[in-house]
């Protein structure tokens, strides 16, 4: 009878690195925002991107009402796990932007 050929020892399994680039090109558009909202709840946090009117103009919309409500703009809800990155990326990206154009452009009000 043949021999059964040996088994190959097995190999190491080899790790695999993936790099998620995202597309230039937005899936549901670009918008712009000037004010953001964030909450959360026990699953998910929610990031609200609106478009709020100028200072000057909510003083005089204050005066003829309450409220002013604003457009919302685009909701984002995330995986809590995502938020440490969102925050790490933002404060990296937040500390070139300042380096670039520290005093070339306005600071966004808190």
């Amino acid at each position: 009878m043949p021999e059964k050929p040996a088994k190959p020892a097995k190999e190491k399994e080899k790790e695999i690195t993936i790099e998620l680039i995202p597309s230039l090109e937005p899936k549901l558009g670009r918008a712009y925002a000037n004010y953001a909202q964030v909450s959360h709840s026990p699953w998910d946090f929610t990031i609200r991107f609106c478009e709020a009117p100028s200072s000057a103009d909510i003083v005089r919309l204050k005066r003829a009402g309450g409220k002013v409500e604003i457009p919302n703009i685009v909701e984002v809800i995330m995986a809590p796990g995502l938020i440490p990155s969102v925050i790490k990326a933002l404060k990296i990206n937040y500390e070139k932007y300042m380096k670039a154009y520290e005093g070339k452009a306005d600071e966004p009000s808190s």
